[in-house]
């Protein structure tokens, strides 16, 4: 089959699927669409197995096609470096570029492996799991050591892609690495090797904060361990399942860590003083009275000017963040500041509620804020009776978010109220208890 042949192919196979032949009744178009029952399943499960099995013999004969332009000159002749440039010319994504890139590499030293992608009995992303946990063990190993254990290793790698993940093919990769290692090892190993970590903390245009981190093996380690307990579900109230992503819960949790930190005063200073979320707030902002221009502007020490709903639910928070009121852009009487719950307080709303109160939480009080129940802003007190626990997704996302109320009872303890309304439900560490109908009133 010849280039030609093979276009004629494609184009054949893709008129086979189009909307005219389901019309037509005819043809493969016409099976996939059909509103019919089907008598055999081997039909339809046959095709599923012949076009997995056409995707790998494509992505074969895209790098086959890739390292030969290379060794002919094709992408010197169109400016540009190697096959891999060449590949990104054409609509193809960057970890798909990067995967047949690194497959016409080995088409030569990797016979066995290029023969099953070739055959179509093995997936691309296999394959590249293969590649990629050799060339992990041999930066470990070193090349002199891994020469002597590569068509082995190779065998071995390539055995577990047939069964495996492309992810356990390298976490075997992973073990191997470890076993093959001498005892003096030419150098540390990526995963081991602290001084390569990195972390960026960005400011997005829309005022949103993005994190992206490059952890060694044991502080990426640390970071599941601090994270894993925080980002369990949490059934709602009324036993609903968490509706939050996992990837939602995770960043949940890292708030919480987060948060813990910042309420501990057993951390590093700063010119003598615990550092703390600053926000200067203009008094218009909290009483949502008339004021325009900055004056009508909360800003943070970091990340810069925030909304009045954010600005007046951060002044209704706990230690970590620090409101500094002005007036005419001057702070007003330090006192008025004094909003924290710390110290004895804290610990009396510790010995209250224990955690979060919000029903179904109860996560610890190190990862709580102090809630004012009457907006510190509307000049609710900083005291018990006005004070309640919550994690911050429950107060912020719950209390301020969607609406929930909270107030102390009849019983000294707090009391929720859905935003639709109905009775009022018990606290968290108070769900079990057997209390008087009016404890709530």
């Amino acid at each position: 089959m010849n280039h030609d042949e093979l276009a004629t192919f494609v184009t054949d196979l893709a008129d086979d699927l189009a909307p005219t032949a389901v019309e037509s009744g005819t043809g493969l178009g016409a099976l996939l669409a059909s509103a019919e029952a089907i008598a055999d399943d081997k039909a339809l499960l046959g095709v599923m197995v012949t076009a997995v099995r056409m995707g790998n013999i494509a992505s074969y004969l895209l790098a086959a096609a890739t390292a030969r332009a290379e060794a002919v000159g094709i992408p010197v002749r169109h400016r540009l470096k190697n096959g891999r440039d060449l590949l990104r010319e054409l609509p193809l994504a960057p970890a798909a570029v990067n995967r047949v890139a690194r497959l016409a590499q080995h088409l030569d030293d990797l016979p066995n492996l290029v023969r099953e992608v070739r055959d179509g009995d093995l997936t691309v992303d296999h394959a590249d799991a293969v590649i990629r946990g050799l060339d992990h063990i041999a930066t470990r190993m070193g090349a002199d050591g891994f020469d002597d254990v590569r068509d082995k290793t190779a065998t071995t790698l390539l055995a577990h892609a047939r069964i495996d993940q492309p992810a356990q093919v390298m976490e075997k990769a992973r073990e191997l690495g470890h076993e093959l290692v001498p005892l003096d090892p030419p150098s540390t190993p990526p995963a081991d090797n602290p001084s390569l970590n990195q972390a960026s903390i960005t400011r997005t245009d829309e005022g949103r904060v993005t994190l992206e981190a490059d952890l060694d093996q044991l502080s990426g380690e640390k970071l599941h361990t601090a994270l894993d307990a925080l980002a369990k579900p949490i059934p709602a109230p009324d036993g609903s399942p968490d509706p939050r992503p996992r990837a939602q819960r995770t960043a949940d949790a890292l708030v919480s860590v987060i948060t813990a930190y910042l309420a501990s005063r057993n951390r590093p200073t700063v010119g003598g003083v615990v550092p703390h979320i600053t926000m200067t707030v203009p008094l218009p902002v909290l009483v949502g009275s008339g004021g325009e221009g900055d004056s009508r502007v909360a800003r943070l020490g970091f990340t810069g000017s925030v909304s009045a709903e954010t600005a007046r639910e951060i002044a209704c928070g706990s230690a970590e963040v620090t409101a500094l009121i002005t007036a005419d852009s001057v702070p007003l009487d330090a006192k008025r500041t004094q909003r924290f719950v710390t110290g004895t307080l804290r610990k009396a709303l510790e010995a209250r509620d224990g955690g979060c109160q919000f029903p179904g939480c109860g996560r610890p009080p190190a990862c709580c804020e102090g809630h004012h129940i009457q907006h510190w802003a509307d000049g609710g007190e900083t005291n018990l009776k006005n004070t309640v626990l919550l994690c911050s997704l429950h107060h912020h996302t719950y209390i301020h978010g969607k609406g929930w109320k909270v107030r102390i009872g009849f019983d000294g303890h707090p009391w929720f109220q859905p935003p639709e309304g109905g009775e009022p439900i018990r606290c968290h560490n108070r769900r079990s208890l057997t209390l008087a109908d009016h404890a709530a009133a």
